[in-house]
């Protein structure tokens, strides 16, 4: 009898000229609409934009729960602003806002650019239903595929040369319908 042959190994797929383009720290849960929650010492949870929707949006104003409001998980909690359209991003955690930053710098994402702090409500549930460590990346990076795909034939070119998206990519990709792409991608 003649021996089997081994299968061929399987082929990896090609990584996307997309991956890598955005930030993702370990200690954050990022939920798919590109907010993240982070578990702080004192038993609230920090609340932010991930870095894509930074990068995506270039919010020349964002609006956020006052302190004493309740938040829900997956519920528009952050309202962004830029060429005079809005669109929301979605609340990662459910609880009562017990803090909100008003010195937040937008260039820090995961660190001094925190909007929010809240008291948790149903702590457990709500990480169950975020993403972490390559989950995490994996979802980032899965956005940013579909913003490569958008781009423009010489937009992908220098993408793919190792270029990176700037501010607002939300209105270089779209134009006047930036809000509806950032809808599209924040999951609003």
């Amino acid at each position: 009898t003649a021996a089997a042959k081994p299968a061929p190994a399987a082929k990896k797929p090609a990584p996307s000229p997309a991956a890598g383009w955005f930030q993702v720290p370990s200690d954050v849960y990022l939920h798919p609409g590109h907010t993240w929650a982070k578990l702080l010492a004192d038993g609230t949870v920090a609340v932010g934009l991930d870095d894509l929707a930074h990068r995506l949006v270039a919010a020349e104003r964002t609006s956020v729960p006052s302190v004493g409001a309740h938040v829900f998980q997956g519920d528009a909690a952050i309202d962004l602003t830029a060429t005079g359209k809005r669109v929301s991003a979605l609340s990662p955690i459910d609880g009562t806002v017990v803090a909100v930053n008003t010195n937040r710098d937008d260039a820090d994402a995961y660190g001094a650019g925190w909007l929010f702090k809240v008291k948790p409500s149903r702590l457990a549930a709500n990480l169950r239903q975020l993403h972490q460590g390559a989950e995490a990346r994996l979802l980032v990076d899965d956005a940013a595929a579909i913003l490569a795909r958008r781009a423009n034939p010489e937009m992908a070119q220098v993408l793919q040369d190792g270029g990176a998206p700037v501010h607002g990519i939300a209105a270089a990709l779209a134009g006047d319908d930036w809000d509806a792409l950032a809808r599209e991608i924040l999951r609003s």
